[in-house]
């Protein structure tokens, strides 16, 4: 009988609860393809949304062949406009209309994944229609590690993510850097007064460099700290604490380059999960950006 291309078919799925308690040490295991896209400039803002939302991910999603290699599919899609109740050090002025987050069983399926023909054929056409593709877009692949949750299966739907787009000090060891963030995050979650705000804190570590993917931009994005919030006021309670300025800022400045750490601040959407129990939503309800 014929079977056709094995090649194109996705490997064993990867129980996502075996955890790597350092994930930054190798490429191996669950990752997590990141995007941050532009906006091409004929399309508004809100225009850009709402082709991501009703129009690019359902197709995604329906494309089966290449979908079956996405684990997990969220999106980020970023507040219209600056939220200032997250400190200035964290600029806001990036070119990124969010960040779309693809979860793979390994390393070894992304290329098999992103050369698919109907990537090429379906889904790749149609990104020129709302996405730059001028060089601005950040893409990274990384290994992700859980530093809170306060809820199995928790919906994510609707919450607010602040990324953190970090680049290590110059000179200074990826290794180290990797082990400062997990552990500057664990103190975070560590003092009461700043966990109490939190629903969900997950550090993306870059995949060490040369990456075993081929044909990825370059990026100066070395880790990806992703603080979740029920919403605005939480967010900006967190970022109230005197804790955050008096003990955070000051560990943050011993590992991190401040002249380019970024923040990108957006409400979430699942749009397909195997990870959980928690709604999907491929056919999206309506999306606001209020509280």
């Amino acid at each position: 009988m014929e079977h056709g291309n094995d090649n194109l078919l996705p490997g064993p799925w990867v129980d996502p609860t075996r955890t790597d308690p350092a994930p930054w040490r190798s490429a191996d295991g669950i990752l997590k393809f990141f995007e941050f896209p532009v906006r091409i400039p004929e399309m508004s803002h809100r225009a850009f949304h709402l082709y991501w939302q009703k129009h690019h991910s359902p197709n995604v999603m329906n494309v089966t062949g290449f979908a079956q290699f996405m684990r997990k599919y969220n999106t980020g899609h970023v507040y219209p406009s600056r939220v200032p109740a997250v400190p200035a050090r964290y600029r806001q002025d990036t070119p990124f209309e969010g960040a779309a987050e693809v979860w793979v069983n390994r390393w070894q399926e992304i290329g098999v994944w992103l050369g698919h023909p109907l990537y090429t054929a379906l889904i790749q056409p149609d990104e020129p229609r709302f996405i730059a593709q001028d060089g601005r877009n950040a893409i990274l692949v990384t290994r992700e590690e859980l530093i809170l949750e306060t809820a199995q299966d928790m919906n994510e739907n609707g919450k607010t993510k602040v990324y953190l787009l970090v680049t290590r000090r110059a000179g200074m060891d990826r290794m180290h850097f990797h082990e400062r963030v997990s552990s500057h995050a664990s103190s975070i979650v560590g003092n009461a007064a700043l966990q109490r705000h939190l629903c969900k804190m997950v550090i993306s570590h870059r995949l060490p460099d040369p990456s075993p993917i081929e044909g990825l931009p370059a990026t100066d994005i070395d880790a990806v700290i992703e603080l979740w919030f029920d919403g605005l006021t939480n967010l900006a309670a967190f970022f109230a604490e005197p804790a955050y300025a008096h003990d955070v800022v000051t560990q943050e400045d011993t590992f991190v380059d401040q002249a380019r750490l970024r923040a990108v601040v957006a409400k979430m959407r699942v749009v397909h999960d195997e990870f959980s129990f928690q709604p999907s939503v491929t056919q999206p309800l309506p999306f606001s950006w209020q509280e």
